[in-house]
């Protein structure tokens, strides 16, 4: 492909060319195709489209529009005239193709900026609604005009768009630039050399730094870093207030540029590179005329690719951090069932289980305090009071608790029932786990307005609310477990098992969730153990016991998970 200067009083009559060829020889059908477009924007910013295309007389045609698209740029089209438009702000930059014709027309954003005519190696072609460019040429056109690296892959059958950062020093905005010769470009700059400020472009290997002037150009000496890191920009006369163009950088190539005004009206901006980090391979300075601007090039050893990647990766573990933090064991919320008016199940001799689960959750609390100073505990209820069945899952979420524990006391119309059980959400598995269930909660009854606030809570909903569970199913099976057995190791009362049921108070909460049933109330053998403090008191030991196991898995499964996610 050739790329010229060319003068513009000819663009009218190319323009006009390309609607008064012959036409052109009968070809085969074009055949629809896709072509793949990989795109980067910047680290862990790139994504891959497909684009439409067809396959004529053995080359693959890109369509143009959706090139655009994919590049997020936007475009117009008029009949056989097609306008790729880039913005920044307000300014636009565009891009002009025509079907038929060879020459591209490039505008730039600035007003004072180049007109640049490009040309092509085949003309665009339109098909239907639709303007197609060889794919070879599409990629290097937007390479020419994006100053970005943009190449097709014919063995792939994809475009590789690069458009994170431009190369140091790049000469492309510079092809097809229309001469002096050609038309007037406006005044050249003249008078005193005035610095107005500077940009600071940071690549992924290296760093761009442009001082935008007024006036004339200055004669300009640069010394290239020393082994320090220091370099020096000396302009024979020029002005400007050093404030406008000096900073400091916390972090990549520049660390600092300084501005010092010398006698004679001379001015010498130093620059201090992190040499400490980087491997400087190469600086470079240039006057650019058309944005009489002076431009400081420096580039280093480091491999793009590898940059990126090692910017991936170091962002993957900033998140896992982030994640393990979210994740770390740093509250438990700990749920008395029932309360106030609700006093939940009641036996023989009058025990009400509001009062026992009471005390049975205030003595795991002072127990969790005393021994995890780094956990926070926080209670659904600390007195006699009741609170909603949905309010208590709500509680938990609110303070983005890492277990809910809900305590109860069972009863059973077989008075000979006896023993502790632990459940998670689920169905019901059986008839005892179903009437458990439906005995805590009718707790609702106690709300008021209770039958609109659980309007529609039936077993499909329960059904719904365990699959939400799911992701914590594990976890909540292996707490319900272990807290089982602690409760086994440190109390007279019967294993039950781990079992799976609707209860209600364990659809809202998002997090491990378990419901312990610390034996059957309506059994006067094992009121008589719950009624007693030491009861009590051991029950709160076996299920911290439990809660302590449980908690060493926690912690261990979430350092393997940050392991393995590191190792991909």
């Amino acid at each position: 492909m050739r790329f010229l200067p060319f003068p513009s009083f000819l663009l009218l009559i190319f323009l006009l060319a390309g609607v008064c060829l012959p036409p052109s020889r009968a070809v085969a059908q074009p055949v629809p195709e896709t072509v793949a477009v990989h795109v980067i924007r910047g680290f862990d910013q790139e994504y891959t489209l497909q684009i439409g295309a067809l396959g004529e007389e053995g080359r693959m045609m890109v369509d143009m529009g959706g090139l655009s698209r994919a590049l997020r740029l936007m475009h117009r089209r008029d009949a056989g005239h097609l306008v790729i438009e880039q913005r920044e702000g307000e300014r636009v930059a565009s891009c002009h193709l025509y079907d038929r014709n060879n020459f591209v027309r490039l505008d730039p954003a600035e007003p004072s900026g180049s007109t640049r005519l490009v040309h092509l190696k085949a003309p665009p072609r339109l098909r239907g609604e639709t303007l197609y460019l060889q794919a070879a040429d599409a990629a290097r056109l937007m390479t020419i005009w994006l100053d970005r690296q943009v190449s097709y892959d014919p063995a792939e059958n994809r475009i590789e768009a690069f458009l994170w950062s431009a190369r140091p020093g790049s000469e492309y905005r510079n092809i097809g630039v229309v001469s002096p010769d050609d038309r007037t470009i406006g005044a050249v700059p003249s008078g005193p050399a005035k610095l107005k400020g500077v940009d600071v472009e940071e690549l992924a290997n290296g760093v761009v730094v442009r001082f935008r002037a007024s006036g004339g150009a200055s004669v300009a000496s640069f010394i290239k870093p020393d082994a320090n890191g220091m370099a020096y920009l000396t302009f024979q006369q020029a002005g400007g207030n050093p404030a406008d163009f000096s900073r400091t950088f916390t972090r990549g190539l520049l660390k600092e540029i300084k501005a010092i005004p010398l006698p004679g009206g001379a001015l010498q901006i130093s620059m201090a590179f992190n040499t400490e980090l980087f491997n400087l391979r190469s600086t470079s300075y240039r006057w650019d005329e058309r944005t009489n601007s002076y431009v400081v090039s420096a580039l280093t050893d480091a491999d793009v690719s590898e940059v990126y990647r090692r910017e991936k990766e170091k962002k993957i573990h900033d998140e896992l951090v982030r994640d393990q933090e979210k994740w770390k064991f740093d509250t438990i919320v700990l749920d008395a069932g029932h309360g106030g008016k609700d006093p939940g199940a009641v036996g023989p001799a009058g025990t009400l289980e509001k009062e026992v689960v009471l005390n049975i959750v205030r003595d795991l609390g002072a127990l969790i305090q005393k021994s995890w100073t780094d956990v926070n505990v926080v209670y659904t209820r600390t007195g006699d009071t009741f609170i909603p069945l949905k309010e208590r899952g709500k509680i938990a979420n609110r303070h983005d608790g890492k277990l809910f524990v809900s305590v109860h006391c069972n009863a059973a119309r077989n008075r000979s029932a006896q023993g502790a059980e632990v459940y998670i959400l689920g169905p019901h598995k059986n008839e005892a786990a179903l009437e458990v269930a439906m005995l805590e909660n009718a707790a609702i009854k106690q709300e008021e307005d209770y039958q609109q606030k659980y309007k529609g809570f039936s077993e499909e909903h329960m059904i719904l609310s365990s699959l939400a569970q799911n992701a914590f199913t594990q976890q909540s099976t292996q707490a319900a477990r272990l807290v089982l057995e602690g409760m086994q190791q440190k109390t007279s009362l019967n294993d039950r098992g781990v079992r799976q049921a609707g209860f209600m108070v364990l659809w809202t909460p998002s997090m491990p969730s378990i419901l312990v049933e610390a034996g059957y109330l309506s059994n006067r053998s094992e009121e008589r153990l719950l009624r007693r403090r030491s009861t009590q008191q051991a029950i709160a030991r076996g299920i911290f016991n439990g809660l302590s196991r449980y908690r060493v898995h926690y912690e261990a499964q979430q350092l393997a998970a940050a392991g393995e996610v590191q190792k991909k």
